[in-house]
């Protein structure tokens, strides 16, 4: 019986109900902002993946991870160049 009278009190009290189309003042939302230093961060995980691949060299593992870093690395300068171009204020 409670959960029937519990849209009851969603209604305000003084029995008008909002009106749903009403026009409500609305501001244009923001244009998201550019992020031009995707490159920079891409790169910098990359040296962490070259130093990673560095200390477990003698694993095996290391080759894979210096070769991974070092491709990421280039692809965050590659993506630095092109945040320089289309970035550029």
């Amino acid at each position: 019986m409670r959960a029937l009278a519990l849209p009851l009190l969603l209604v305000p009290p003084t029995g008008a109900v909002p009106a749903c189309g009403a026009p409500v003042a609305q501001s244009r939302p923001e244009p998201p902002r550019r992020s031009c230093y995707g490159g920079a961060e891409t790169v910098a995980f990359g040296r962490l993946l070259v130093d990673y691949g560095i200390a477990t060299l003698r694993f095996g593992v290391g080759i894979v991870l210096i070769f991974l870093g070092l491709v990421v690395m280039a692809l965050g300068y590659l993506l630095m160049l092109v945040d320089l171009l289309l970035c550029w204020r």
